[in-house]
C-alpha cells in the first residue's frame, strides 16, 4: 500500500510534508497568503503582512496587527490595541484606513469638554428651547440653554437663576398671554441701549424676541425685536 503525501498551499507554492510533521489541531484549516504568518490560528485567515497571534475566528488584512482580537476586525494598516466602548481591549471593534485606536483620551465626552482648538461644524449646531408660562419673578438658567420661551401670565421681572458664562449668547421670545398687557422688568446684571428696558408689544399673544450677549457673568446686554409675527 502506497501512502499519499499531504498537500499544504501557501501563497500559490505547493510543498509536500511527510505524515508525521502534521500536528493535528495547529491550522490544520488555516490558510495564509502573502507574507502572513499563523501562530494560533485554526479555521482563521491572513492576508498581506498580517501576523496573527491570537485571533481565533478573526480577520486580518493590510498590514494590521491584531495582539487580542477575537471576533474583530482591522483593515489597513490600523492597530487595534484598546478600542472598544469602554476603551480596554478590542473587542468586537473595527478599525480602518491607517487610524491607531489606544484609548479614548482624545475624544470629547457627551457629558461635555473644552475644546482648545478651532471647531469647524459643517452641519447643523443647535440646543434645545427651555419654555415656561410664569409670571412673577422669573428665573433663567442660562448654564441649561442658551435659548428660551416665555409665555406671560402676569406682570413679571426677569432675572438669572444661573448666570450665564463670559460670551454667551443666545434670544428669548417673551409672549402675551391670551389677556395681554403684561409688562416685564429686569434683574441681575441686564443692560439696555441708552439704559432704559424696552417696551414689550403688549397686545393678547403679542410676541417680542429678546436678543442678548453676556460681555460677563454680571453683565448681560440686550436688544429688543418688538412684533415678532409667525412665531
Amino acid at each position: 500500500m502506497v501512502l499519499q503525501t499531504p498537500l499544504i498551499l501557501i501563497s500559490g507554492v505547493t510543498s509536500q510534508l511527510p505524515p508525521g510533521d502534521l500536528v493535528p489541531g495547529q491550522d490544520v484549516y488555516a490558510q495564509a497568503s502573502g507574507n502572513a504568518a499563523l501562530v494560533i490560528g485554526t479555521d482563521a485567515l491572513a492576508s498581506g503582512n498580517a501576523a496573527l497571534t491570537n485571533a481565533a475566528t478573526a480577520l486580518a488584512s493590510g498590514n494590521s496587527a491584531l495582539i487580542v482580537g477575537s471576533n474583530a476586525l482591522a483593515s489597513g494598516n490600523a492597530a487595534l490595541v484598546s478600542a472598544d466602548s469602554a476603551a480596554t481591549d478590542a473587542l468586537s471593534a473595527l478599525a480602518s484606513g491607517n487610524s491607531a485606536l489606544a484609548g479614548l483620551t482624545s475624544k470629547v465626552s457627551k457629558g461635555g469638554d473644552v475644546i482648545s482648538g478651532t471647531l469647524v461644524v459643517t452641519s447643523q449646531a443647535y440646543g434645545a428651547v427651555s419654555s415656561t408660562v410664569s409670571s412673577g419673578v422669573i428665573l433663567i438658567n442660562f448654564a441649561a440653554a442658551n435659548n428660551f420661551d416665555i409665555t406671560l401670565e402676569g406682570n413679571s421681572t426677569l432675572a438669572p437663576s444661573v448666570a450665564p458664562s463670559g460670551g454667551q449668547s443666545g434670544g428669548i421670545f417673551i409672549r402675551q398671554d391670551s389677556v395681554g398687557s403684561r409688562t416685564l422688568a429686569y434683574s441681575g446684571g441686564w443692560s439696555f441701549a441708552n439704559g432704559s428696558a424696552p417696551t414689550l408689544t403688549t397686545t393678547a399673544s403679542g410676541t417680542d424676541l429678546l436678543a442678548y450677549y453676556a460681555a460677563a457673568p454680571t453683565a448681560i446686554v440686550g436688544n429688543l425685536i418688538a412684533a415678532v409675527s409667525g412665531v
